[in-house]
């Protein structure tokens, strides 16, 4: 796909980068949200605050079908799900064989609209907007040297309308409300979240723990958790720890010292673990869709980092460490060349569980 796209760009030429476009009233937008977990909600909670902003648009969201709760949680109704052989979804999309996905490309033409767009700028999700919305359809074009760009296939579809995004502008909440403005003809900013902001805690804070998450590499040592645990027990706080019904042994497991004291609660279903959130004030985990979803339910969060800039994914209402730990690759933007040696996630590991306590206060003061 990558090849048809650059042999047909030389064909035809250079593709314009798209200006502002401030859909006209009553348009149609489909959002192509086709990645995981983590930026399915940054979507979803984003492009929330765009149809807060222009509620006459009529916003069509596709997605894979497990995030669908996500951007029903945030108001929309009409979603269209399929697979996409994209960010670890090949095997599902093989296994349809690729019906789910030509349903819903024919659903989406017939449904004429003016305008769709990605928030990646990967070949494989503009080259599916153009077969929906053809020229109409508009994607980010990274800076050769933008973090981003070599993490997708970079091919370029003609027609397809590109934003061109610079090295600078490298915060991903402010890159896809900035892409949502040009839409929208709004200023939409990525502080809103579907519920207010916590209100001041009362003494002793709820605070939870997540310490899981899909990608090892991302994982903050175990004994941290412990010792994390064991300050915040001097100060009275007994913390909660989220995990699924998969990773409730994990969490027994890491939590088993005698000195720990924690309440481990495995959530059953999304639902279940939105109502947790909603109870807590503060929530600690490193960079996972959880912290993303808690940040769009209006709570506070510290982000423990692994191998990008804090800022690079930093949800609103957030503090968010990260530091190299004097590794030479420090950031490697989620590809580390670290994996089995002995500085495996160095940088993580570096941030102390004093670093994290002190960012606790700093964050309920």
């Amino acid at each position: 796909m990558v090849l048809l796209g650059n042999r047909l760009t030389k064909a035809l030429g250079p593709m314009h980068p798209a200006m502002n476009l401030n859909l006209p009233l009553d348009s149609s937008l489909c959002v192509i949200s086709a990645r995981r977990y983590g930026d399915a909600i940054i979507n979803a909670r984003l492009i929330h605050a765009a149809a807060q902003a222009r509620p006459d648009i009529r916003w069509v969201i596709w997605t894979k079908p497990e995030f669908a709760p996500l951007f029903q949680l945030m108001g929309f109704d009409q979603i269209i799900t399929s697979q996409f052989p994209i960010a670890g979804g090949a095997l599902k999309f093989l296994k349809e064989g690729g019906s789910t996905l030509l349903k819903a490309i024919f659903e989406l033409r017939s449904l004429k609209l003016n305008a769709s767009i990605d928030f990646i700028g990967d070949a494989r999700e503009a080259f599916l907007g153009s077969l929906i919305a053809g020229r109409r359809h508009h994607s980010p074009a990274w800076e050769e040297s933008h973090w981003m760009h070599k993490l997708i296939w970079n091919g370029k579809i003609p027609f397809v309308q590109y934003f061109p995004i610079q090295t600078s502008q490298d915060r991903m909440y402010e890159i896809v409300s900035d892409l949502l403005s040009k839409l929208t003809g709004k200023v939409i900013k990525p502080t809103s979240s579907i519920s207010s902001i916590n209100h001041r805690p009362q003494y002793p804070p709820k605070i939870a723990f997540h310490p899981f998450s899909s990608q090892e590499f991302k994982a903050w040592p175990e004994i941290y958790w412990q010792q994390l645990s064991l300050l915040l027990k001097k100060q009275e706080i007994i913390p909660t720890v989220f995990c699924t019904e998969s990773e409730e042994s994990k969490a027994y497991q890491i939590f088993s010292s005698e000195n720990s004291l924690v309440k481990i609660r495995a959530t059953r279903s999304l639902q279940d673990l939105i109502s947790g959130l909603k109870s807590i004030d503060l929530l600690v985990g490193v960079d996972s869709f959880l912290v993303h979803l808690a940040s769009a339910l209006g709570k506070k969060t510290i982000v423990i980092n692994s191998g990008n800039l804090p800022a690079w994914w930093q949800p609103p209402n957030s503090l968010a460490l990260g530091q190299s730990g004097a590794c030479l690759q420090y950031p490697c933007s989620n590809e580390p060349s670290c994996l089995g040696t002995k500085n495996e996630s160095q940088c993580i590991k570096s941030i102390e569980p004093g670093q994290v306590l002190k960012a606790i206060e700093k964050t309920l003061s």
